[in-house]
């Protein structure tokens, strides 16, 4: 068994930046195989630390699947994935070409890059939808369904953690068929689609359910998933922005299931819209430690029930996306992910608790490129090295031509001024502690460029050193940066998360008015009766009292409102003078609130 920790039986470590819950034990043994119907793969990038330069050992088999399936093709291919870029990839659809195979694809319009115009058999959708053509799915010879979170691009396929679904089934391969005609002939996509497919199967005696959003709202199926979870969940997630799902949870969590969640670093640095740094605070979680993402979308009930596919849990890929989710009733496949979860929640333990082990340093970024060159990397949260020491180097693995030292240990991104326009450079970091460094970590290769500066110029912008809150998104960060400064922004600290158990029985709203202190920032289930409505044209107020300003207050973003109305709810009228409960995280602004982003947070007791 081994003397790893697991999330799942240690008690619980308060830590002063991220609070987690860790717990040992170790995995009951392998349930026999489901067999060859329904199998999952996985790729394996942790297998690349600390330099990330095994790319055949971090493609793991789910590359090697993926070529495998597009070689034994017959007949036909049907593709709907949102970036196709990998070079092995696209030989073997140039080979399945010279067969006979007969090639359909829908693509991401913005992800197209012509990669895919030599393939003489190609026939090719691009999706120009406001919202995202998300899916990751090919039907092979209208029996094979391969599904999951991987994108067929390098990046997704070697560097950051993705799974992958193969079943063979002709009626869900039917049912994959349907959803892909609606986007390839029809040309609708997102909320134009319709529900015109079967959304349960058995598949060798395996019950198997398939969901495409928009159009199958499953949301709702999730939070009824959630619901009926008895013991444990666990979570891959590269972003989580659901207010449903995640009231789900903290319901979860109040009748002692034991959750535990490995959050996507850069997921978990969206830190105004996740609910993930909510999630941490409750004890739930770690944020991953691999340069790459973790680009997973799953979840395992129980022990027995595995949610997989190309959705994450956000807004978007509940209710306005392409995208698609299974359900998989299996104790086999769902050890399978297991074993995978286990695999990415120890890595991030392991990193945090050695500040000798190299930096990992941030592979892609998702941020605006605010000075001429950024530097990001994942800083260790329980012990910390002295300082991180930076490198530059025109070159692979080149000598430094300049050293930024004594960098922070608690900060997660370097801000590089003196980098020229137009130059590649290769910046490593590694750490030092009781004055030794630690090894060298991987690589991040950018080229400058100029820093994208306002419209308006710089003289309306305040640099970060400053020392202020310029953008007012809760921390310091190089958003706040004025491109004219002459001093280095080396970043914000790692955000300050402090524990919060949630609350387990139900409050009124003068409890909380008169004991805010105690509940701000908690998980709480309120009752009170609505006294009043009102529609400000920006949002839906709830009151508890004529003093909206100072007393108890339910609030609805009108961004949040189609998701009452698509439950036929008219919040304005439906909740007014109602006993109602509302479950979600007491906030302050005018007097206590809970914001409300889903029908879900909300029961009507009278």
């Amino acid at each position: 068994m081994g003397g790893a920790l697991s999330y799942r039986a240690a008690p619980l470590l308060a830590v002063l930046l991220l609070l987690v819950a860790l717990q040992t034990g170790c995995h009951q043994a392998a349930p026999p195989p489901v067999g060859e119907q329904i199998t999952a793969d996985f790729n394996d990038p942790l297998a690349g630390l600390p330099r990330m330069d095994r790319p055949q050992k971090e493609a793991g088999k789910l590359k090697e699947r993926l070529l495998e399936l597009i070689d034994a093709a017959k007949g036909r291919i049907d593709a709907a994935v949102y970036s196709i870029g990998d070079r092995e990839v696209i030989s073997a659809l140039q080979r399945a070409c010279s067969r006979g195979v007969k090639l359909r694809v829908v693509t991401e319009t913005e992800e197209y890059h012509g990669q895919l115009a030599r393939l003489p058999c190609l026939a090719l959708k691009l999706d120009e939808n406001e919202r995202l053509m998300h899916d990751k799915f090919m039907i092979v010879d209208n029996e094979i369904v391969w599904t999951g979170s991987a994108n067929w691009t390098p990046g997704s396929l070697y560097f950051d953690a993705n799974n992958a679904l193969e079943i063979q089934d002709k009626k869900l391969a039917q049912a994959y068929e349907l959803e892909f005609s609606q986007m390839f002939r029809a040309g609708q996509f997102g909320p134009q689609k319709e529900d015109n497919n079967a959304e349960e199967f058995e598949v060798a005696g395996t019950a198997v359910e398939a969901y495409f959003p928009p159009s199958d709202h499953p949301e709702g199926i999730l939070t009824q998933l959630i619901a009926q979870a008895k013991e444990s969940i666990e979570i891959a997630m590269f972003y989580f922005t659901d207010g449903a799902l995640y009231q789900a949870l903290v319901s979860a969590l109040k009748r002692g299931v034991k959750i535990g969640a490995v959050w996507d670093e850069r997921g978990f640095e969206n830190f105004a819209i996740s609910q993930m740094d909510e999630l941490i605070s409750l004890g739930v979680g770690v944020v991953d430690a691999n340069p790459g993402l973790v680009h997973d979308k799953y979840a395992i009930i129980d022990g027995k029930i595995t949610v997989s596919g190309s959705a994450n849990w956000t807004r978007s890929g509940m209710g306005y996306n392409d995208e698609d989710i299974v359900v998989v009733h299996s104790p086999q496949i769902a050890h399978r992910f297991a074993e995978n979860f286990e695999r990415l929640y120890q890595d991030a333990q392991s990193y945090d608790q050695d500040p000798k082990l190299p930096p990992r340093v941030t592979i892609k970024h998702y941020n605006t490129q605010d000075v001429p060159a950024r530097v990001e990397w994942r800083p260790h949260l329980l012990n910390k090295p002295d300082f991180y020491e930076l490198c530059r180097a025109r070159s692979p693995d080149g000598p430094c031509e300049k050293t930024f030292s004594n960098i922070p240990n608690d900060h997660w991104y370097f801000a590089d001024e003196t980098a020229q326009k137009g130059v590649t450079y290769h910046y490593r970091m590694r750490s030092s502690l009781d004055g030794k460094y630690s090894d060298w970590s991987n690589e991040y290769v950018v080229t400058a460029g100029p820093p994208d500066c306002p419209s308006s110029g710089a003289a309306e912008e305040c640099d970060c050193d400053d020392g202020l809150d310029n953008d007012g998104n809760g921390y310091l960060d190089c958003d706040d940066y004025d491109c004219a400064a002459a001093t280095a922004c080396i970043g914000p600290e790692w955000p300050t998360i402090k524990l919060a158990a949630p609350v387990s029985e139900v409050l009124s709203a003068e409890e909380v008015e008169h004991n805010l202190k105690k509940y701000l920032g908690r998980a709480v289930t309120i009752r009170f009766y609505v006294l009043n409505t009102y529609d400000s044209g920006k949002a839906i107020f709830l009151d508890s009292s004529k003093d909206y300003q100072k007393d108890f207050t339910a609030v609805i973003f009108k961004r949040d409102e189609p998701n009452f109305l698509a439950a036929g709810i008219k919040p304005e009228l439906d909740y007014d003078h109602r006993l109602i409960e509302v479950s979600g995280e007491l906030e302050e602004y005018n007097g206590p609130e809970i914001i409300l982003s889903s029908p879900a947070q909300v029961r009507v007791v009278k």
